[in-house]
């Protein structure tokens, strides 16, 4: 899921053993959908539809994967085509891990493969068009799973926990009445540090930027998101946080965020109707959650 992940469970005694089952069986959904939509795995559902694109060959769908790709789809439409998830073809330019780019000369060609609409989904079934196409699932797989263990956990009759995939978190209940979850959001220039603190109660808290994973090219720094007109990486703001009902919605929609331009990003925002806080370059803040300090109550119930 690209970093570590963390579940907390509050319970009465009487349930501790309940709540290690609980968290033994989150694991297991983890570990399950990482195995099913991970690029990387050569034997996962994504790889399968990749490794089909170009051919009349369709690969069937499940509820949940159908589920996945058209909010995919959705998002590709809000976003006027800017959240793609045929994109990830073009890292074979820019190399995160590294930090270095590659050859910009094969950016043309790459483009070729990418554009959601040349996905071809179907009622449980889809296929990609051009041959080298691929699939990358990466923006919105693990915030889905932080939401499907949330709702586990409610299954199982757990009404109280907080649950961390790689900074993004869904908060369930209140550890006692009256005192929400406290959340920190990440300061860009110190990302071991909290910027803020916000105070949850059965809400998730999303956040995307380009602290972690950046080039620097002429002295520019650029984030991991990819444009998919261009080709080229966005430089965007240093970070987003968005606070929503659900994890999905919450990372959808900074995601989004981070992929328009300066001047669009705030219409983007401002018709989600969310919290959000946005922190540029600069270290400056700007959003609705922007006065919120410790000790300041911000919540969605």
């Amino acid at each position: 899921m690209g970093g570590p992940a963390t579940i907390t469970v509050q319970h009465s005694p009487n349930d501790a053993a309940l709540a290690r089952s609980a968290c033994d069986r989150a694991e297991d959904t983890l570990h399950t959908l990482e195995t099913r939509y991970s690029r990387y795995r050569p034997d996962s559902l994504i790889s399968k539809i990749n490794g089909r694109a170009g051919s009349d060959v369709w690969t069937a769908l499940d509820d949940e994967a159908l589920a996945l790709l058209q909010f995919c789809h959705a998002l590709w439409t809000q976003s006027d085509g800017l959240f793609d998830p045929t994109a990830g073809i073009l890292r074979r330019v820019w190399d995160f891990k590294t930090g270095r780019p590659g050859n910009p000369e094969q950016i043309p060609e790459l483009l070729q493969r990418v554009g959601w609409s040349m996905v071809s989904l179907e009622e449980h079934k889809v296929r990609l068009e051009r041959p080298g196409m691929e699939l990358d699932l990466g923006g919105v797989v693990k915030e889905y799973a932080a939401d499907k263990v949330a709702q586990q956990l409610r299954e199982q009759g757990l009404v109280c926990a907080l649950i961390e995939l790689a900074g993004d978190v869904v908060a369930m209940g209140e550890p006692r009445p009256g005192r929400p979850w406290s959340v920190g959001i990440s300061d860009p220039a110190r990302p071991t540090e909290a910027l803020l603190t916000v105070e949850l109660v059965n809400a998730a808290l999303a956040t995307s930027g380009n602290y972690q994973r950046v080039l620097e090219i002429g002295g520019k720094k650029y984030s991991h998101f990819l444009n998919p007109r261009s080709g080229w990486p966005v430089a965007g703001p240093a970070s987003i946080s968005v606070i929503s009902d659900t994890c999905l919605t919450a990372g959808a929609v900074a995601t989004g965020a981070c992929l328009h331009d300066d001047d669009q990003r705030p219409v983007w925002l401002q018709r989600a109707g969310l919290p959000w806080l946005e922190v540029n370059e600069q270290g400056l803040m700007s959003g609705p959650l922007r006065d919120a300090h410790p000790g300041n109550r911000l919540q969605r119930t």
